[in-house]
């Protein structure tokens, strides 16, 4: 406690006890105290007498107040009261039981790029409230921004410098605003500012979370500010690799010199992030129960694996008695291994048919391994930051050790043989047996040590690098036709449901889709017969809107590579490119809402056809227009496949006497785009 606290008690006797200091900055100090008449925990940030006595800062301290009472947002920390007593002037803010993400980030290190993308959007949120009543926060950092203890919700604090949008940046003596190494550019030009000044500074504390270190550092102020008027910081990915690439693009953008390049708001950030960075979803008890059922058969299945290759081999070396032909000796192996092996799939099929007779398709379980997987690439994430490599260091060490014993302790068996054989002593027998008995303890705790190394460096490597290959392969079967397949031999015998499923949210031409099934099973045979294009029609957009939305992602993808500068092409070159890419993706956008619209056609003429509204002739006419729609699509794809591949290597461009199209690689791609 100091004189400061002391004075301050005495001046808020009655209305608060203070409890003790929590923070200190340039523009006060905040106490943590409970409010006597309400009994509940608040945090009191004063101006000390000494500095109340400076007019301006006096002014800015009360326009932080006058601010912040005016907003009421769940990611803005709320403002009670705001009192001058005893020469303090003294705000009364609600007390967030948490830390600042700057505390956070030093204690624990960077983000996971999932938690990163939660704050950054909870943030832009509490901004474009702002921004909405004519504030710039002025002072976006990492210590501005709280975390909730348990919730880890983000909360926007300190308008300390906050004031109507589009006014200077500078104080009345001329000094910068701000801290450092978040203050924009503009504002460090003493430019005006306006919403995208916050944006820089979000984008700064955005790559501060997702590495672990801030864009521009310097041993002065004067330094680090030069380097935000000038430099441009290292991409996310060289820094931190595994941030997603889309994710990675959104926050540098932020990060651009010019206003006018970064997001046009708040809002459109939060939406980028959204898009950037996709949330694992809830998935519905049942499937959840398929997924770990699933995982846990799978030591089962590799065993029944390993118990049919040795039965195979032994029935072949039986019934060959070891002297067959390689193909015979495997014709033979296969006969116990391939029942063997497909015995250890009957659980699974089972398994299945539950699900299936739950009412969820097979569109489901891979929606729902999709989801999984979100969630596993984050704990692997997280894992790998985690794991130690000095406990990696340590075990290969182990493993090298125990392998070396292993051949000494074969050298010394062998050696053991040797003297037994040469009997040239009459205790010979008793050397070789004490040497046996060694070689017999250095093989044993030899392979001790390589079994531990190998299972502890296998199993971290399985959960590491081999987990999510694995779990995309999975899905991969499921969306292939095989999967299909497996879904509809497991839904033989079983009886269709009306009742709906708690499944995975569904994309939208995934819902239309069923939508259309019911619709078209309820009809008469005879309009089933006439309309027996329908289903196979309804299948092909689905599809088609499902690649159209795959080559969205890729193209995002690319484009967030060529925003980052990632590639050898020239500035202008790679701007071109980038427009050009910009505008496949959206004509990919344009042809995606072209199909599910020829699905929501396609139903609602079965509707109208199911009220007497429309006939038959109507849903064909439908059908049609669909399959054109197709045809357009499947070459809108190709072409695409093209762009794709120019931008993986521009320099195949065909130059002038190949073909029709220009020999640069910017105009290669709007030929192939258009």
């Amino acid at each position: 406690m100091d004189a400061e606290f002391i004075a301050l008690q005495s001046a808020l006797a009655g209305e608060y006890s203070l409890d003790r200091e929590i923070g200190r900055g340039g523009m006060g100090i905040v106490y943590l105290a409970r409010e006597v008449r309400l009994a509940r925990p608040v945090a009191i940030k004063v101006l000390p007498p000494a500095l109340a006595e400076r007019h301006e800062l006096r002014e800015a301290f009360l326009r932080e107040a006058q601010t912040a009472a005016a907003l009421t947002h769940p990611n803005i920390v709320p403002v009670y009261a705001v009192g001058e007593r005893g020469g303090f002037v003294y705000i009364v803010m609600a007390f967030v039981e948490g830390t600042t993400l700057g505390e956070r980030i030093r204690q624990r290190g960077p983000l996971l790029p999932g938690q990163a993308a939660r704050v950054l959007r909870e943030v832009a949120w509490a901004l474009a409230y702002a921004h909405g009543a004519r504030l710039v926060h002025r002072d976006v950092s990492a210590e501005n921004i709280l975390l909730e203890h348990g919730s880890e919700r983000a909360l926007v604090t300190d308008f300390g410098i906050a004031s109507a949008a589009q006014t200077n940046a500078l104080s009345a003596d001329g000094r910068v605003m701000g801290n450092a190494h978040y203050v924009s550019p503009e504002q460090a030009s003493g430019e005006p500012v306006d919403a995208r000044s916050d944006l820089y500074s979000l984008g700064v504390a955005g790559y501060y979370a997702l590495t672990g270190r801030l864009p521009f550092d310097g041993e002065t102020s004067g330094d680090v500010v030069r380097q935000h008027l000038t430099a441009t910081a290292s991409s996310i990915t060289s820094v931190a690799p595994s941030v997603p690439p889309r994710l990675a693009a959104a926050v540098e953008r932020c990060l651009h010199k010019e206003p006018i390049r970064r997001y046009r708001n708040a809002e459109s950030f939060a939406e980028a992030i959204d898009l950037a960075f996709e949330h694992a979803k809830e998935i519905p008890a049942p499937l959840r129960v398929w997924l770990s059922q699933g995982q846990k058969e799978l030591p089962a299945r590799l065993a029944f694996v390993g118990i049919g290759a040795m039965t195979g081999v032994a029935f072949a070396s039986n019934i060959t008695n070891g002297f067959g032909t390689p193909l015979q000796l495997a014709g033979w192996f296969v006969v116990p291994f391939f029942p063997l092996l497909g015995l250890s799939f009957v659980p699974s099929y089972f398994r299945l048919r539950r699900i299936l007779a739950e009412g969820y398709r097979v569109d489901d379980l891979h929606a729902a391994m999709r989801e999984h997987q979100l969630a596993l690439a984050e704990e692997i994430e997280y894992e790998r930051r985690q794991s130690s490599p000095r406990f990696r260091r340590v075990m290969r060490i182990l493993l090298g050790a125990g392998l070396g014993g292993l051949g000494i302790g074969a050298y010394i068996w062998d050696h053991a043989t040797d003297a037994f054989h040469l009997g040239l002593k009459e205790n010979a027998l008793g050397v070789y047996w004490e040497i046996q008995e060694l070689a017999v303890r250095t093989l044993f705790f030899s392979a001790s040590a390589v079994t531990i190394a190998a299972v502890a460096l296998g199993g971290e490597y399985v959960r590491l690098h081999l987990a999510h290959r694995i779990a995309s392969r999975a899905i991969g079967f499921w969306k292939s036709k095989w999967g299909a397949r497996v879904g509809k031999l497991a839904s033989l015998g079983l009886r269709k449901t009306d009742r709906p499923a708690i499944g995975m949210p569904l994309l939208t031409e995934i819902a239309l889709g069923r939508a259309t099934d019911h619709l078209y099973e309820a009809l008469p045979k005879e309009a089933r017969r006439e309309l027996a294009a329908l289903p196979e029609t309804v299948r092909r957009l689905e599809a088609d809107a499902g690649r159209l939305r795959d080559s969205i992602v890729r193209l995002d993808d690319q484009l967030a590579v060529f925003e980052r500068g990632g590639e050898t092409l020239a500035g202008d070159e790679r701007a071109g490119v980038a427009e050009e890419l910009r505008g496949t993706r959206a004509t990919a956008a344009q042809r995606l809402a072209t199909t599910v619209a020829a699905l929501e056609s396609i139903r609602l003429d079965l509707l109208r056809l199911q009220m007497g509204a429309a006939g038959i002739e109507s849903v064909t006419a439908s059908l049609d227009a669909a399959r054109s729609i197709g045809d357009l699509i499947a070459d809108s794809l190709e072409a695409q496949a093209a762009v794709e591949a120019l931008l993986r290597n521009p320099s195949a461009a065909p130059v002038d006497g190949e073909d029709d199209q220009s020999d640069t690689p910017v105009e290669g791609v709007a030929a192939a785009g258009g």
